[in-house]
């Protein structure tokens, strides 16, 4: 990033909800782009910790809206296969 000293990057801000796919729960994700700049962040699941990837200038932040709904209590477990 070539930009003048004393200037902030001009950040792209935007949000929106998810659900979770393993556990139900709903949650917003707030992103942060910025032009040609974007790497891939990961985030998470609050409740069952299901990892996500989004192309963004930071990491995501992330607030639980619903909790999860599928009565379980458990967390998410990536397989290798």
């Amino acid at each position: 990033m070539n930009q003048p000293l004393g200037q902030e990057p001009q950040f792209e801000r935007s949000s929106f909800r998810q659900t979770c796919d393993y556990c139900g729960a709903i949650f917003e994700v707030f992103v942060s782009r910025l032009a040609d700049a974007d790497v891939d962040e990961d985030y998470h699941c609050p409740e069952c910790i299901k990892h996500f990837t989004i192309a963004a200038a930071l990491q995501p932040l992330v607030r639980l809206r619903v909790k999860r709904g599928d009565g379980k209590t458990d967390r998410y477990q990536d397989t290798m296969f």
